[in-house]
């Protein structure tokens, strides 16, 4: 007994304080159970095993138990400690809760592997319910997700590990469908015919400076002045300013200008010379014959 206890405690089991929770109880006693496969015990030593794990209020009610209820019997097996203990601390409308439960599955927000691990525990409490495999199988399958469920109905699988591992893949699937994936950009190729990039939507199209400098209303052409049509540089507009169009001057046109006139007689010169024919003057007389 020395050594099976040394090996049992290797196992680390938890212990029980006697603290009112159901799943606690529960799940303390399926712990042992586990322990007590491993180790092949006989139901006397599960007993003893089991009680030396009660601490604090567990523990004084485990010893108050035995001395009452099993007064007079030399060993206690281990079903009836736990139907003491379940007596105790899972009383029956906690176990008729987990009946219900499992007469309504459903698999909720749960994963297919948490909903499968939900379902062994509550089938527990109704080992009638699941005698049959096929309707172990069918009651297992009523309580998936719709979205998991419609894909299973017409397989019509009456084997239960088949019909788990189909809703396990049926779940990854509509995970991977319902994953979103980045959007690929690509840069928008030139029209071939038109030469223009197509229109982007939700975004502004990009007008180039040479674009934007033909919408501006002056220098359309070279320096022409739009008001004017004249060539002037940098200089401001005669239109607008009143001045010359030959030298800019102010107070006079161009017909006027006193610069005009006396580049007049100069120019005359320089056609006589160079044709032998004297000009017509520009006062309305005929030359001498």
């Amino acid at each position: 007994m020395h050594g099976l206890v040394e090996q049992f405690l290797k196992l680390r089991p938890p212990k029980f304080a006697g603290i009112e929770d159901s799943e606690e109880a529960e799940s303390w006693i399926d712990e042992l159970q586990k322990a007590f496969e491993l180790l092949g015990c006989f139901e006397e030593e599960k007993v003893t095993l089991a009680a030396y794990q009660l601490q604090g209020n567990a523990s004084y009610w485990w010893k108050a138990t035995k001395e009452t209820a099993f007064l007079g019997n030399a060993t206690v097996n281990w079903n009836a400690f736990v139907e003491a203990f379940n007596g105790m601390y899972f009383s029956e409308c906690a176990r008729d809760r987990k009946i219900k439960e499992f007469l309504q599955p459903q698999q909720g927000n749960m994963t297919v592997d948490q909903y499968e691990v939900r379902f062994a525990q509550l089938s527990r409490y109704t080992p009638r319910l699941i005698e049959n495999l096929v309707d172990k199988a069918k009651r297992f399958r009523d309580g998936l997700k719709p979205d998991i469920r419609s894909q299973l109905v017409p397989l019509n699988l009456k084997d239960y590990n088949k019909l788990y591992e189909r809703a396990q893949l049926i779940e990854k699937d509509l995970l991977k469908r319902a994953t979103p994936t980045r959007p690929y950009y690509s840069t928008p190729r030139m029209d071939q015919r038109s030469g223009k990039r197509p229109v982007t939507r939700g975004k502004r199209p990009f007008v180039s400076n040479k674009k934007r400098n033909f919408q501006q209303p002056i220098n359309i052409s070279g320096n022409t002045c739009s008001v004017c049509g004249r060539q002037h540089g940098d200089a401001p507009c005669p239109i607008r300013t009143g001045a010359c169009f030959k030298y800019g001057q102010q107070g006079h046109m161009v017909r006027d200008c006193p610069q005009r006139r006396k580049n007049i007689p100069s120019q005359q010169r320089q056609a006589t010379s160079s044709t032998g024919v004297q000009p017509r003057a520009n006062n309305g007389d005929h030359p001498p014959a």
